[in-house]
């Protein structure tokens, strides 16, 4: 079986978050497709950024490293943005357990609870 193509979706800034979606594997080789459309969210100063992996059928270390740089910007940055992660897809969220990356970044099973937790 074959995964599913890999896409990247930037939706508009909508309350004060842009959503990226990820759909199919988030890779080494996938990485970069998700960097650059991130960092442009980031550079932008506005709102703050949920990564919606939903549709994301498999994350490795790569695109970890990629989500917690993102939110080391965001964290460090004084400015009240924030960035949240939704996901339901078992492993995807079983190797942000296992990372521990949900500790210091929120993971939500779906993207309406992640909105309302960033907006409050």
């Amino acid at each position: 079986m074959n995964p599913a193509p890999f896409e990247v979706k930037v939706g508009e800034l909508v309350e004060g978050v842009r959503t990226i979606a990820v759909h199919g594997e988030l890779d080494l080789s996938t990485a970069p497709e998700l960097e650059g459309p991130l960092e442009q969210a980031l550079d932008s100063g506005e709102g703050s950024v949920l990564i919606d992996l939903s549709q994301c059928e498999f994350i490795d270390s790569t695109g970890i490293a990629l989500i917690v740089r993102a939110w080391q910007r965001l964290d460090s940055g004084g400015n009240g943005r924030g960035l949240v992660i939704c996901s339901h897809n078992e492993q995807v969220r079983r190797v942000l357990e296992i990372t521990g990356l949900e500790l210091s970044i929120p993971v939500h099973s779906t993207r309406d609870e992640a909105l309302a937790a960033i907006a409050s």
